[in-house]
């Protein structure tokens, strides 16, 4: 008797443990489009897990970055069954505008096994290159030498014609000049604010989104809002990148922390449609340009200049 009962629970124990380690347990699996890009390029990052029917799971919450990069986008297909094991994906489209060798992290999965314990299931961490827009020697080159001088003829009537060329030129210059002056000298330059608020507003009545010329729309008013900001704050954004423009404004503590990331969001939405092709909406440019439209007004020395409702500046 006491023999069958030990034979019974000897049994018992190696059922239990070919069950659990015939258990399969959850993997978690990444990748992406493509390992290099472009500043300001997407890059479409992809998670697989996998595990047995039945088995709670819970994906981590991702907020706007993962990592050095910004997430633009998120979803996930549906989970599908086969055999007993089910496939659920997730994807991210992720950008950066910081250069050099980055790392999309491991995403963790956590699940509750059959025991009740709970667990993780990890991916893999992946590197990434973000590559510059400009060429990789674009510190050596320099400005081109002048050409050498043209040698000129030691005649008199040749010098006597010059000059005589050039005091005729100069007084065509100073007469237009004197006239100039005339007309300008009682109406006081255009403040910076108020020369941007006019060119918003011719950029508005042209209406370029709607002939689908975004490209252009994005160019123009950037390159706006840009030379206000030189005119404005003294500093030389035109002639920067994005990147080395708003590193500058932070240093110089010319704006505000609010004013700065107006700025920056504005700039970083241009550049992707200028540099990474992005194709934008209407409501988008709409956005873009009240952007604009706010960072002067809210930056400019005072609030003189009426704006109406409908985005015109008046």
């Amino acid at each position: 008797m006491r023999r069958s009962v030990l034979v019974f629970f000897v049994t018992l124990l190696l059922g239990i443990s070919v069950a659990y380690a015939g258990e399969s347990r959850p993997s978690a699996e990444a990748s992406a489009d493509r390992s290099e890009v472009l500043v300001g390029d997407f890059i479409q990052y992809f998670v697989s897990l996998k595990y047995p029917s039945g088995v709670r799971v819970e994906w981590p919450s991702v907020g706007g970055t993962l990592g050095d990069f910004v997430v633009e986008a998120s979803g996930g297909e549906a989970p599908r069954t086969d055999n007993g094991i089910v496939t659920e994906e997730r994807w991210y489209r992720l950008y950066s505008y910081s250069t050099g060798h980055h790392t999309i992290p491991e995403t963790v999965v956590t699940y509750q096994a059959s025991d009740g314990a709970t667990h993780e299931a990890r991916t893999q961490a992946l590197p990434i290159t973000v590559k510059s827009l400009l060429p990789v020697d674009w510190k050596r080159q320099d400005i081109r030498d002048v050409k050498p001088l043209i040698p000129m003829r030691s005649a008199w009537g040749l010098f006597l014609g010059a000059l005589a060329v050039m005091g005729m030129v100069t007084g065509v210059w100073w007469w237009r000049w004197q006239r100039k002056q005339a007309k300008t000298s009682s109406a006081p330059p255009q403040p910076p604010h108020a020369i941007a608020f006019d060119a918003l507003s011719k950029l508005h009545q042209e209406d370029l989104p709607s002939h689908n010329r975004y490209e252009e729309y994005y160019v123009r008013i950037s390159s706006i809002v840009r030379a206000y900001v030189e005119a404005r704050f003294g500093l030389k954004a035109p002639e920067m990148t994005t990147e080395e423009f708003l590193q500058v404004a932070s240093n110089a503590a010319v704006l505000s922390l609010n004013h700065r990331r107006l700025l920056q969001d504005f700039l970083e939405r241009c550049d992707l449609v200028k540099f990474a092709r992005y194709e934008p909406s209407g409501h988008e440019a709409d956005e873009a340009f009240e952007a604009a439209r706010r960072f002067v007004q809210d930056t400019a020395p005072s609030l003189e200049s009426a704006v109406v409702s409908t985005g015109k500046i008046a």
